[in-house]
């Protein structure tokens, strides 16, 4: 029997900096003033990934509905290079700590989807062989 996890569905961004003790607080405020923004008490968390060769790895979880709150507030997000929101959402999350002297290198590491089984056809929007006729 496959067991879920209870923790609802979160948009995960994994990043890199220097000394993340130091730096965790300054990703907090920057994620508390956007929430503050946008009116708005999401779960968020951000928690250290371990470190390696002098970099430390931290992760910061998102709620969706708080990114698509952004979005609203934001219009500029979807003007991002990304082909997903969600990458969108990254990129312009990394500039948004630029803007503060804050260099982190973000990638966007998991992104919650619905699990399907086979392939989904909306029957309104079948094709049969009566449209093809009219195209010939």
């Amino acid at each position: 029997m496959k067991k879920f996890s209870e923790k609802p569905p979160m948009i995960i961004i994994s990043g890199s900096c220097l000394n993340f003790d130091k730096e965790r607080k300054k990703i907090v405020e920057l994620i508390e003033g956007l929430q503050f923004f946008v009116s708005s008490q999401t779960n968020c968390e951000v928690s250290s990934n371990g470190t390696a060769l002098g970099w430390d790895f931290f992760q910061i979880y998102f709620d969706p509905s708080f990114m698509e709150k952004l979005i609203l507030h934001f219009p500029e997000i979807s003007k991002e290079e990304g082909i997903t929101l969600e990458q969108q959402f990254v990129l312009w999350l990394t500039k948004q700590f630029k803007k503060r002297k804050l260099n982190y290198h973000l990638k966007l590491n998991d992104i919650p989807y619905e699990s399907t089984s086979g392939f989904r056809l909306d029957p309104d929007n079948y094709r049969d062989d009566s449209l093809l006729e009219d195209l010939r």
